[in-house]
């Protein structure tokens, strides 16, 4: 029984050039006969016959330049590449991608070596092309599954925004102004300013240890999870100072604690507009800084931690520090971000990221701004053009509280009492 041919060749023409295919066809059988070696089936077939199945069973396309349309060649050509890779020769035409060129008066036996050549290729190729197919189902796979999880956390990241204050708090002059910048999709830092009463307003920032979303989920628990108030028996309720807040939200923290214990740090600080009095306790936090008046020789002081991270002993005490706040001196609360926020250009780039103090010249600078909207845009300017700004090393926050002047404790003082308002302010990039 005669054997299954090994080689299978179309020669593709036109209608009007079957004859020259044939005379070609004749050809290359015969040279087969001359010199053995795989067997050899050649077909004639016009263009219009070219179909899916027939290009799945070739091993071979010859285009005969002339018996064919050039242009009906090339895009044959693609249609055929966009099927199969087969090895395709053009004979009497110039070669193109994907194709070889022979002259129009090549041997038989020449052809016939071609295309025996081409053929022992054309395992390996078609094993090639369906390893490509299987990667590229499978990279197909991968980006959805990619385009999925993105979706999710840009929903995620919206969430998280909605639970960012949309006002700042202002009493009697007294003005708030932030900035949140996440180095991903979500952020680790939050934050929360706040009204509490007709007097007082709150600061919050947490920064949990870690990025991404666990990190982002436990920040927006703790900060809706911070208890500013107490409730008497009386049914009046009493402002829990921030020491006693920050010890009851690590007690809430540990009572939740799984077999993964999560930690953060936090700062909170309750600022009495009619005492001029804020009131500061920190959790393993950078300190906080109070800055002098704009215009004053005096140097920003540092108010460090007053206790340890939340969320690793269930008994922990923090403690709390008053400071006072003169006219239009200002508190700042920053995420520990900043530290990397400005890398030094002139170090070696391998320490060019380290933990530096550099931010702390940039706050000063922007301090200088009665407004605390201005000295926040000012901040977000100076981040905006530092080298390596699309590089966001950590989450950034930060939140200005800036008291008021003297005009506004003498409204008070005639009745004119401002009772507080909000104002809106953007606070994240």
């Amino acid at each position: 029984m005669q054997s299954a041919p090994d080689v299978r060749i179309q020669i593709i023409v036109d209608a009007r050039g079957v004859t020259h295919g044939e005379r070609l066809r004749n050809r290359l059988d015969v040279a087969a006969e001359r010199h053995p070696g795989p067997p050899i089936a050649t077909q004639v077939l016009p263009f219009h016959q070219l179909d899916r199945t027939v290009i799945e069973r070739s091993t071979a396309i010859v285009f005969l330049d002339a018996a064919c349309d050039a242009d009906a060649i090339r895009r044959t050509g693609t249609r055929i590449r966009s099927i199969l890779d087969l090895p395709m020769i053009r004979v009497g035409g110039d070669a193109d991608p994907g194709s070889i060129g022979l002259p129009a008066d090549v041997s038989a036996e020449v052809l016939l070596a071609t295309l025996r050549g081409l053929a022992h290729r054309v395992p390996e190729i078609r094993r090639l092309q369906a390893e490509i197919d299987a990667t590229t189902h499978i990279a197909e796979g991968v980006r959805a599954e990619i385009a999925s999880i993105d979706e999710e956390l840009r929903a995620a990241s919206m969430v998280q925004r909605e639970f960012l204050p949309r006002e700042m708090p202002e009493i009697d002059g007294a003005r708030v102004a932030a900035l949140w910048r996440p180095a991903g999709y979500v952020s680790g830092d939050i934050f929360d300013a706040f009204r509490i009463d007709h007097d007082r307003i709150g600061l919050f920032l947490a920064d949990a240890v870690g990025h991404g979303v666990p990190a982002a989920l436990m920040t927006m628990l703790m900060c809706r999870s911070l208890p500013t108030r107490e409730l008497l028996a009386d049914g009046s309720h009493r402002v829990r100072p921030p020491g006693e807040a920050l010890a009851a939200l690590n007690a809430f923290m540990v009572a939740r604690q799984g077999r993964q214990a999560r930690f953060a740090t936090a700062a909170y600080v309750i600022y009495d507009v009619r005492r001029r009095l804020a009131s500061i306790a920190s959790a393993g936090h950078p300190p906080v800084l109070h800055l002098p008046p704009p215009g004053s020789s005096k140097a920003t002081r540092e108010i460090g931690s007053t206790g340890g991270l939340l969320g690793v002993f269930p008994d922990a005490e923090f403690d709390v520090t008053e400071v006072e706040l003169a006219p239009e001196e200002a508190i700042v609360v920053h995420s520990d971000g900043f530290e990397q926020a400005f890398p030094d250009a002139t170090n070696d780039p391998a320490t060019s990221n380290l933990p530096n103090e550099r931010y702390r010249a940039i706050i000063d600078e922007a301090g200088r701004s009665r407004d605390p909207d201005t000295m926040i845009a000012r901040v977000r300017s100076r981040l905006d053009d530092h080298d390596g700004s699309l590089h966001q090393t950590d989450d950034l926050t930060m939140i200005c509280l800036r008291a008021g002047t003297p005009a506004a404790s003498k409204r008070r003082m005639r009745g004119h009492r401002d009772r507080g308002r909000s104002t809106p302010s953007p606070v994240s990039d």
